[in-house]
């Protein structure tokens, strides 16, 4: 439009751009009520509008951008480069860096060129303008010192953009890592640095904020270097920030009441344990706004494209997933000494796959043969464990075991890595005993006798973990030619019961009795699917709670079952009991016959304590609809 317009005269400029603007369209969507409010165009609501504010975060001196750190220093090949693609998915006005991009450390300068033509080629994917800063590892000698001025020209600089000041310094004219006294080498001088400081800072005296880029966090050394106060000292009192790198380790000063950041890396030599060490991948997003910066950090490993999964992906992998069988012998003893189980690990893909398991979660049990593997394309091999206890133990007091396999392939031209979960539980068949007092419903639980079942820990190796002395309860099952009994004492010392809350939210007991046979009984499923899907609905679940419930509209069928089931749950001195009647015509109904021979039950209670927002859900065995589920728990056969 500019070079058109040049040669126009401005009563003729003026002409078109009227009627370029009266011909432009309105905005048809705009009703004559809306109004516009900080740029937003809103209708007319009332008295009550469904939104908060309507003042946009979009200043326009506003701005966002990042900071990489350390590469180098036995880099992890493929962190720093990765970063730069996620970098684009955040869009920053620019990316700075705080040095050791490459490995260095040589005068070398065919090494030395094939260092820098790589970490050239990593930022210039990058949508962004990249703003270099020297480490140690990009400048220790002349040879490199030399090679930085003649590939980026100065080695300390300055730029201002919307009115915030970046100072660029060279660490490694304070003293060299390896020699602190010595300076490095090359075409530039401490005191001309120094001096270029102060001139730029008196240049700039009162800009929006400064924003210092150094490598080594000067500051957190032992003896501080006297340059570092002086710099400290011409920044004065003005707003300003300071960022380094160097310790691949992030820590966060307050000096002067300004804050210093070292970042920890972006793909340098870490131990990565995590946050509370400072050892992550990171990228440092800051946005700039008339308060000073505000700084986020951003693990790069949890920056993800919009195509990071699709149904086809989900698909295979849920292929790979199912490609781990655990195949569980059921025993017919009480006592649990030792057993073999036999993992099959089949690849469905057509790269090869490697398996790497790990035991996740212990149980009362010890695990062998836990091996990694390679499987080949469309082949299947067999892990055989052996699981030991250290003495005899009862089948019904086993606490079930976690392995997590890690799975590696590639899918299409996509590396993937996942992890999947199996639980590992010795299995036998439990008993239906039939039932030698007659049962009143009333939470007396005294014609019971001793209840068999005793749950003080955590069954389920996918839920919350429970502490043993927060809630447990006892139970047993017993049978009739009428009906299925079910009693249950939950130790709670503090129960908490809401009449105008669901089940779910609040303590409360819940019992799943599941006839089928055994390929509809045992299929895995999420409890999502389960429920949305109907699965849950046809088998007989009941919640029950000490005293009054709202009603679960999410699980319209508890409200049908309850009006078949009978109970009666009361508290007690030390929680609350309950006895269940599930009559044999409804197990019958679900069973698609009379003449089942087991059923599958689960048991498990939600414990709500005072000023807890959501219960902990204590689970006996693992969870039928639970991420990890183990096809054949909770069988419970009647005799002939």
């Amino acid at each position: 439009m500019r070079a058109f317009a040049a040669v126009l005269s401005p009563f003729s400029l003026t002409v078109i751009l009227f009627l370029l603007t009266a011909c432009q369209p309105g905005p048809t969507d705009q009703t004559s009520s809306d109004a516009i409010t900080g740029g937003f165009v809103t209708p007319d609501t009332g008295s009550a509008q469904p939104w908060t504010r309507l003042e946009a975060l979009d200043d326009p001196n506003d701005f966002h951008f990042a900071i990489v750190s350390d590469r180098t220093g036995s880099a992890r090949p493929g962190v720093f480069a990765g970063a730069m693609d996620k970098i684009n998915l955040l869009s920053p006005a620019f990316v700075v860096s705080v040095g050791d991009l490459i490995e260095g450390y040589t005068d070398d300068q065919q090494q030395l060129d094939r260092e820098w033509d790589e970490i050239e080629s990593f930022v210039g994917k990058l949508d962004s303008p990249f703003f270099y800063t020297p480490g140690n590892h990009d400048m220790n000698n002349a040879v490199m010192a030399e090679t930085w001025r003649q590939r980026f020209g100065p080695s300390y600089y300055h730029f201002l953009y919307k009115d915030v000041l970046f100072v660029v310094l060279n660490s490694e004219l304070f003293g060299m890592v390896g020699s602190p006294q010595i300076p490095v080498p090359g075409p530039w001088q401490q005191a001309a640095q120094m001096k270029f400081v102060a001139q730029v800072l008196a240049q700039y005296p009162s800009p929006r904020w400064t924003i210092v880029l150094i490598h080594q966090p000067l500051w957190d050394n032992r003896d501080i270097h006297p340059d570092w106060l002086e710099v400290e000292s011409l920044l004065g009192q003005r707003d300003y920030t300071v960022f380094a790198g160097h310790f691949h380790q992030y820590n966060h000063v307050q000096r002067n009441n300004r804050k210093f950041i070292t970042l920890a890396t972006t793909g340098g030599g870490s131990s990565l344990r995590g946050e509370a060490f400072g050892e992550f991948d990171q990228v440092a997003w800051v946005t700039m706004r008339d308060d000073g910066p505000q700084i986020a950090n951003v693990d790069i490993n949890g920056v993800m494209p919009d195509d990071v999964s699709d149904n086809s992906l989900r698909r295979t992998l849920t292929g790979f997933s199912q490609g781990i069988q655990v195949n569980t012998p059921m025993a017919s003893a009480e006592m649990f000494e030792q057993v073999r189980h036999l993992v099959t690990l089949h690849n469905p893909g057509t790269q090869p796959l490697t398996v790497a398991p790990a035991l996740a979660q212990p149980g009362s049990f010890t695990v062998e043969g836990l091996l990694p593997v390679s499987v080949l394309p469309g082949a299947e091999v067999e892990i055989p464990l052996t699981l030991s206890a250290t003495a005899p133990i009862p089948y019904k007091e086993l606490q079930a075991a976690a392995v997590d396999w890690t799975l590696t392939t590639t899918i299409g031209e996509r590396p993937v890595q996942f992890t999947h979960r199996s639980v590992l539980l010795p299995l036998t068949e439990h008993t239906l005993e039939m039932l030698q007092n007659p049962v009143t419903l009333d939470g007396d639980l005294t014609e019971w006798g001793s209840l068999r079942y005793h749950v003080q820990r955590q069954g389920d190796v996918t839920s919350q973990d429970v502490a043993a002395d927060d809630v447990s309860f006892r139970f047993d099952v017993r049978l009739d030619a009428e009906a299925l009994y079910v009693a249950v004492d939950v130790i709670d010392d503090d129960v908490q019961q809401y009449a105008d809350k669901i089940p779910r939210s609040q303590d409360a007991i819940t019992l799943s009795i599941d006839p089928r046979e055994a390929a509809a009984r045992e299929r895995s499923m999420h409890v999502g699917a389960a429920v949305l899907g109907g699965d849950m609905a046809k088998t007989i679940v009941a919640m029950l709670t000490p005293g009054e419930a709202a009603e679960d509209k999410l699980l319209p069928f508890l409200a049908e079952n309850a009006a078949v089931i009978q109970s009666e749950t009361v508290t007690t001195p030390t929680g609350y009991r309950s006895e269940i009647l599930v009559p044999l015509s409804l197990v019958n109904e679900r069973a698609g016959s009379a003449d089942w021979r087991e059923v599958r039950i689960a048991l498990s209670v939600y414990d709500l304590d005072e000023g807890d927002g959501v219960p902990l859900q204590l689970h006996w065995q693992p969870y039928r609809y639970g991420n990890a589920p183990l096809a054949g728990t909770h069988r419970f056969v009647r005799n002939p």
